[in-house]
């Protein structure tokens, strides 16, 4: 993927998601259409932004390392990236009524796994031809 379409893509998407994950809890939809019938919800879409962000960092930084080193970083620096903004919404309690999950937490976690899981897939696939 070319440089600076993944830098811009990387920045939009830190945008989107410090704006779903800092917004005051009014603000947001209560009622969730359509996915209302998925049990946690929210949790889905904790892991598909923070495993986004792990996915659009990893491609960023690859081919600057070796493959090790990026999984490595690419995973513990979106796991920070997940356990600070928990932090803020604990620090911001008062702002914007959101409170610190630890359920979220495991939600990136697991949603970084799973990204950076299909960036190895994609990598051994390509070494392999």
């Amino acid at each position: 993927m070319n440089r600076k379409l993944n830098i811009v893509l990387i920045v939009i998407w830190v945008g989107l998601m410090l704006f779903g994950i800092l917004a005051p809890a009014d603000s947001l939809p209560e009622d969730i259409g359509f996915f209302s019938f998925i049990p946690c919800f929210d949790k889905f879409v904790h892991a598909g932004m923070f495993g986004g962000f792990a996915f659009l960092l990893f491609w960023l930084l690859k081919g600057q390392r070796s493959i090790k080193k990026v999984f490595l970083f690419s995973f513990l620096f979106s796991a920070i990236f997940g356990i600070l903004t928990e932090v803020l919404q604990l620090l911001l309690t008062e702002i914007i009524q959101r409170k610190f999950e630890w359920m979220d937490f495991l939600a990136d976690n697991i949603g970084i796994g799973i990204a950076l899981g299909i960036c190895y897939f994609i990598v051994c696939s390509k070494q392999k031809k």
